[in-house]
C-alpha cells in the first residue's frame, strides 16, 4: 500500500484497483472478510468501512449470506472523483477517452454559449480574467503545476458564468474529468502554447456576447484535445517503407 494515506483510504483504493482490473470478475465474490485482512494487513474494521466506501460508490454490494458481490460498471457511479481517479490510475483505453470527450462536448460548448448570454457583461469579462491567468502561468518557472491549476479554473469559471443552478453542479465532475484530460495529454510547454490562443478565442467570444463563436472554438479545442490524448495515450505503429 502507499505511504502518506490513511488505512482506510488506502484498503478502499486497494480493493477498489482489484474490481477495475478484472482480479474479481462482474458476479463474483470478494474474499471473505479475515482473507482481506490477512492480505492487507489490516483489521476487519477497517475492511468493512472500505466495503461499505465501495457500496456507496456502487462497486460492490452485500447483503445477508451472499458475500460481497462485484457489480457491473453500469452499476458504478462513474460521476464520482475518486472513481474516475481510480480508473485512470488502473490504465485507461481508447473507449473511455472516447466517452470522455464526448461528455465534455455535450457539456462544455453549451456552457460557453450560454456564458455568453450572461448579464451583466462584467460577470463575461471574469472569463477573460481567468485566460490572463493562463497567459501568466505558461511563462512560470512551474508552469506545469500552475498552467494546469489555470486551465482548470478557465473551464471551470465558464461554467460558473452561466449562473445556471445545474451547470454549477456539474462543477466537481468537470474538475474531475479536466484533470484526467491534463494527466492524459502531454502537458508540455510547446502543447500549452499551442494552445492558448483556441482558449483565448473562447474568452474574446464570451467577453463580446458571442455564444455561438464561443461554443465553436471550445468545441475546437476539445477535438484538439482528444487527438493529442490519442496520440500520447495510443501511439499508431510506425509504418516501414515497401522494401
Amino acid at each position: 500500500m502507499r505511504t502518506g494515506r490513511s488505512i482506510h483510504t488506502q484498503t478502499v483504493e486497494t480493493i477498489a484497483g482489484w474490481i477495475i482490473n478484472g482480479r474479481f470478475p462482474v458476479g463474483e465474490n470478494l474474499p471473505i472478510e479475515p482473507a482481506i485482512c490477512a492480505e492487507l494487513a489490516v483489521s476487519r474494521t477497517v475492511v468493512r468501512e472500505a466495503i461499505k466506501t465501495l457500496v456507496a460508490k456502487g462497486l460492490v454490494s452485500t447483503g445477508p449470506r451472499i458475500g460481497t458481490k462485484v457489480l457491473p460498471q453500469s452499476c458504478w457511479n462513474l460521476f464520482d472523483a475518486r472513481v474516475i481517479e481510480w480508473r485512470l490510475e488502473c490504465g485507461v483505453d481508447a473507449a473511455f477517452v472516447k466517452d470522455l470527450m464526448e461528455l465534455r462536448l455535450a457539456i462544455e460548448p453549451a456552457a460557453a454559449r450560454l456564458a455568453a448570454r450572461r448579464e451583466p457583461a462584467a460577470e463575461r469579462e471574469l472569463v477573460r480574467d481567468l485566460y490572463r491567468r493562463m497567459e501568466q502561468a505558461a511563462a512560470s518557472q512551474t508552469f506545469r503545476e500552475d498552467h494546469m491549476e489555470a486551465d482548470l479554473a478557465f473551464h471551470v469559471g465558464i461554467l460558473r458564468a452561466t449562473g445556471n443552478q445545474f451547470f454549477l453542479s456539474l462543477v466537481p465532475l468537470i474538475s474531475s474529468v479536466l484533470r484526467v484530460s491534463f494527466r492524459l495529454s502531454t502537458g508540455s510547454l510547446e502543447a500549452v502554447e499551442q494552445a492558448l490562443p483556441v482558449h483565448r478565442a473562447v474568452a474574446e467570444a464570451i467577453a463580446a456576447g458571442d455564444g455561438d463563436r464561443a461554443a465553436r472554438h471550445l468545441t475546437q479545442m476539445i477535438e484538439h484535445a482528444r487527438e493529442e490524448i490519442e496520440a500520447v495515450a495510443f501511439p499508431r505503429p510506425a509504418v516501414l517503407p515497401a522494401s
